[in-house]
């Protein structure tokens, strides 16, 4: 059953944010989101996998609803969570033949205004956040 989980609580403040991911072999996935007031680097370094969606097409069956309800009455003030048991990490595990659940890989979800942005990865993004 899939479970949702606030993580770095606090730390990125909500705002609406223009999205860029920046990704390549030699850096790995950072994720840049920019305000008027705020510029946040979410560093993931090397991932196994990535799922970018516009939040426009994401309105059923995707994630669990229970999980959003939880999370969409609030705005999604978080913006990152860590999400267990979900499709995309099941999806991976299966096209991977098992070799994603070996490498104990977290499924990590970033929500903004525009995108839901899936990430599979073994290691814990580190966050900068800097003032325009």
């Amino acid at each position: 059953m899939e479970k949702w989980k606030e993580v770095f609580v606090g730390i990125i403040p909500k705002a609406v944010y223009q999205v860029q991911l920046i990704n390549g072999e030699k850096q790995g996935l950072t994720i840049k989101l920019s305000s008027s007031q705020t510029c946040v680097m979410i560093n993931f370094g090397m991932i196994q996998a990535v799922c970018m969606l516009d939040e426009g097409i994401v309105q059923s069956n995707l994630y669990s609803e229970n999980e959003i309800r939880k999370y969409k009455d609030n705005n999604f003030q978080n913006i990152i969570y860590e999400v267990q048991d979900g499709e995309f990490s099941e999806q991976i595990n299966q096209i991977s033949d098992g070799y994603g659940e070996a490498l104990n890989l977290k499924h990590y979800v970033v929500i903004t205004q525009n995108y839901n942005i899936d990430i599979a990865t073994e290691w814990e993004p580190t966050i900068e956040i800097s003032k325009m």
